[in-house]
C-alpha cells in the first residue's frame, strides 16, 4: 500500500511539473509572438506551435490571449518593482529613500531605470500599449499597464508625505501616465534616454510637490 501512495504521489508531481513547464513555456511563446507579431495581429494558433503543443492545450492554461498577457504585464512589472524598491529603500520610521535629499538625483536614478527597464523589454511594452489601446476596458485607463509599479509609488509617497493613501495613489497614477507616455516617447519615437530622464525627473519632482505639499516641508526632502 505504501508503495501504491508513493507511486501516485510521484505521478501527481510529475504531472504538476509538466503543467507548469507546458504553461512556461506558452508564457515564453506567447512573447515571443506579441513581439514579433503585436497584440492585435498575434494569434492563439501560432502562440501554440511556437510553444510545440496542441491548439486545445493553450486553454487549458489560458483562457485567452488577453489573460496570457496580463501574466507576462505583471511578471513585467514586479522584476521593475524590485528593481525600484532596491534603488528607493526606506529610511527611518519609513520615511523614504536615503536619496531623497536631493530628490532631483533621486527622480533621475528611478527614470533611468524605468527607461532602461521597458527597453529591455521593448516588443512587451508595444504589446502593452496595443492592448491598452484596444480593448476599451475601464481598468485598463484607469491602472494603465504598471499597476504594481502604481502601488509602490504610492506607499512611498505615502510615507514621505504624510497624506492620506488615496491621494498617494491620485498622484502615483498621474505620474504613471506621464511616465510611460514620455517612454512611449523615447521606445518608439525620437526623444533619447537623456531628454526623457531629465523631462521626468524635472516634471516628477515638480509635480509631487505641488500635489502632495507635505513633501516640500519634509526634513528629507528640503534639507
Amino acid at each position: 500500500m505504501l508503495i501504491i501512495d508513493v507511486m501516485s504521489a510521484n505521478v501527481g508531481r510529475s504531472r504538476a511539473d509538466q503543467k507548469q513547464k507546458t504553461r512556461a513555456e506558452l508564457l515564453e511563446a506567447g512573447r515571443r509572438v506579441f513581439e514579433e507579431r503585436g497584440f492585435s495581429a498575434a494569434q492563439i494558433g501560432e502562440i501554440a506551435k511556437a510553444a510545440g503543443v496542441a491548439h486545445g492545450t493553450f486553454y487549458v492554461h489560458f483562457k485567452s490571449k488577453e489573460l496570457l498577457l496580463d501574466e507576462l504585464l505583471h511578471d513585467f512589472n514586479v522584476a521593475l518593482v524590485k528593481k525600484l524598491a532596491r534603488a528607493w529603500p526606506t529610511g527611518g520610521e519609513g520615511r523614504g529613500p536615503e536619496a531623497v535629499q536631493d530628490p532631483m538625483a533621486a527622480a533621475a536614478k528611478l527614470a533611468e531605470i524605468c527607461l532602461d527597464h521597458w527597453r529591455s523589454e521593448r516588443g512587451l511594452m508595444l504589446a502593452f500599449a496595443q492592448r491598452a489601446g484596444a480593448d476599451g476596458k475601464i481598468e485598463s485607463l484607469r491602472d494603465g499597464i504598471n499597476p504594481e509599479v502604481g502601488l509602490l509609488l504610492a506607499e512611498r509617497l505615502s510615507a514621505l508625505s504624510g497624506a492620506p493613501r488615496a491621494d498617494a495613489e491620485l498622484v502615483a497614477q498621474a505620474l504613471l501616465g506621464m511616465w510611460t507616455r514620455i517612454g512611449m516617447q523615447h521606445l518608439f519615437g525620437n526623444v533619447s534616454r537623456a531628454r526623457a530622464v531629465s523631462l521626468l525627473s524635472t516634471l516628477s519632482v515638480g509635480a509631487i510637490a505641488a500635489a502632495l505639499p507635505g513633501l516640500g516641508t519634509s526634513k528629507e526632502v528640503t534639507s
